[in-house]
C-alpha cells in the first residue's frame, strides 16, 4: 500500500476534485463536459470510491491509466483486497461489489495491482491557493503526520480510509482546523450538499442527489476562504 504522494503544481491548466464516483463512468464524463474540462491541460483528483454500485466500475478503474486522472484509496477500493471468505468480502458483495467477484482470479489480481500502483491513501497537491490535502475519510489534525506515515501506522491509515467521525462532529456543530495544509477535501459520507469544516470539504453527493460534485481548486478555495 502506498501511503502518500506529493503532486506538483499544474502550470498548464486547472485542477478539479470529484466526489465518490462509484462506477458512474458516463455520469463522470457528462459532468466533466459541463465543467469544460480540458483533457490536455487539466487534472482531476478523485477522493476515492471510484468503484462499486454503479454500472461500470471497470471503466472507472481503467481511468487510473490516464495522465489527467488521480485517485486516493477509498474504503471500496480497500474492500477489493479482502480475503474471499472474510466478513469484509461479504460486506463488499452486499455494498455493490458483486461485479468484482464475477471477475476471473487473474483479473482480480490485475485490478488489485492497479490500485496498489496508482491509489495512495493521500495526496498533497501544490496549487496557487496553497497545499491541498486529499484523503477519502478523516484527516489527521496535523496533515504532516499523514505525509510522513508508514505502513505500521494502522490506526491513522484506517481513520483516513474508513472513519466518518470528523464529518459527524461537524454536523453536530464542532469545528477544528487541520494544521499543515491550506485545506483538505474528502468523500465517503453521502452528504446532500458540499459540507465544510474550517478548512475541510466533503463532496460525496452522488448517493443522496444522483449528481457528482466536481469543484475546481479555485471553487474549493472560495468555499473555505
Amino acid at each position: 500500500m502506498r501511503i502518500h504522494k506529493n503532486i506538483p503544481i499544474n502550470h498548464k491548466g486547472r485542477d478539479f476534485f470529484v466526489g465518490d464516483i462509484h462506477g458512474e463512468y458516463n455520469l463522470l464524463l457528462a459532468t466533466l463536459a459541463q465543467c469544460q474540462f480540458d483533457f490536455e491541460c487539466d487534472r482531476l483528483f478523485s477522493v476515492g470510491d471510484i468503484v462499486d454500485r454503479g454500472p461500470d466500475s471497470m471503466a472507472c478503474l481503467e481511468l487510473l491509466h490516464k495522465p489527467w486522472f488521480y485517485a486516493v484509496r477509498g474504503n471500496h477500493e480497500e474492500m477489493l483486497f479482502a480475503d474471499t471468505e472474510s466478513e469484509l468480502a461479504r460486506i463488499h458483495r452486499n455494498s455493490g461489489g458483486s461485479w468484482f467477484f464475477q471477475c476471473a482470479v487473474e483479473e482480480q489480481a490485475r485490478l488489485r495491482l492497479l490500485i496498489d500502483q496508482y491509489c495512495p491513501v493521500a495526496f498533497t497537491i501544490e496549487s496557487k491557493f496553497g497545499s491541498i490535502g486529499v484523503c477519502h475519510a478523516n484527516a489527521p489534525l496535523s496533515w504532516p503526520s499523514l505525509q510522513n506515515a508508514n505502513i505500521d501506522d494502522t490506526v491513522l491509515l484506517k481513520e483516513c480510509v474508513w472513519s466518518t467521525k470528523q464529518y459527524q462532529q461537524v454536523k453536530q456543530g464542532k469545528t477544528f482546523h487541520i494544521q499543515g495544509v491550506k485545506f483538505t477535501i474528502h468523500g465517503h459520507v453521502n452528504c446532500a450538499r458540499v459540507t465544510t469544516n474550517l478548512n475541510q470539504l466533503w463532496i460525496d453527493t452522488l448517493m443522496r442527489t444522483r449528481r457528482l460534485t466536481i469543484l475546481s481548486a479555485q471553487q474549493a478555495y472560495m468555499v473555505i476562504a
